[in-house]
């Protein structure tokens, strides 16, 4: 079985390793390491719960301790689901009716011609499973927020779920974006605006980059799906 497979157990001889409860300067090590892999591969089964951990641990040790005081919170850190591939069932989802969440989501799969995401780093302790989600619940987000997977719209996506949990590490992928402009994004000043709109969207939402639990929704509507987790209307341009 691969890396891609299963979880693996990272020791300290491995450069993407992490202690738990690991100091700033072994967090910025590790998400510069992180970052540079991610470069190449954004689909990285390690590199990018590593770089979610080392950048924004306080955010989700935040967060889990907010989710451990409602039930519904304490459930998704007990059971800690995943929506990683393996645990979704693509053609189940592809018989739903059309305008399902379950529905758009095959559709997104096969539309990209992409699969889920897989993470094989290890979870020890819930703002590890936090990291690990959040990176799960990634494509889920393009079709609740109604951004798409273009360069500019994955901007958006990134502004968003910047202002919706406080996360630094979008905010950084912003940054260097706008920096050093890679093939096909144009200046940062032709979209700025719609990073600020994609922001404050995220900051008027309810937490629904994380917490609810999507998988229960697949045979909702998108829209009711939106209400129910409490996504803002995106802002109308004329």
């Amino acid at each position: 079985m691969s890396v891609h497979d299963c979880a693996v157990a990272l020791d300290a001889s491995d450069p993407l390793y992490l202690a738990e409860g690991a100091g700033f300067l072994a967090r910025a090590r590790a998400a510069l390491r992180a970052f540079a892999i991610l470069t190449n591969d954004m689909a990285h089964p390690i590199a990018a719960p590593v770089l979610n951990v080392s950048m924004d641990a306080e955010v989700f040790a935040r967060l889990a301790h907010e989710y451990a005081q409602t039930d519904e919170g304490r459930a998704l850190l007990r059971e800690r689901p995943d929506l990683q591939a393996g645990s979704l069932d693509l053609a189940a989802l592809q018989q739903l009716p059309e305008g399902t969440l379950g529905k758009a989501l095959g559709h997104y799969y096969e539309d990209n011609g992409i699969t889920p995401f897989v993470s094989s780093y290890p979870v020890r302790n819930d703002v590890e499973y936090l990291a690990k989600r959040y990176r799960e619940v990634h494509d889920t987000l393009h079709i609740v927020t109604g951004y798409g997977t273009d360069a500019i719209s994955e901007l958006e996506l990134q502004a968003f779920v910047a202002g919706n949990l406080g996360l630094r590490h979008p905010l950084l992928i912003l940054t260097l974006t706008a920096l050093f402009m890679p093939l096909g994004v144009p200046p940062v000043w032709k979209y700025l605006d719609k990073l600020r709109a994609a922001y404050r969207r995220g900051k008027q939402s309810q937490d629904v980059s994380l917490k609810p639990r999507y998988e229960h929704y697949w045979t909702s509507s998108v829209d009711e799906v939106r209400r129910a987790v409490g996504v803002a209307p995106a802002a109308s341009h004329s």
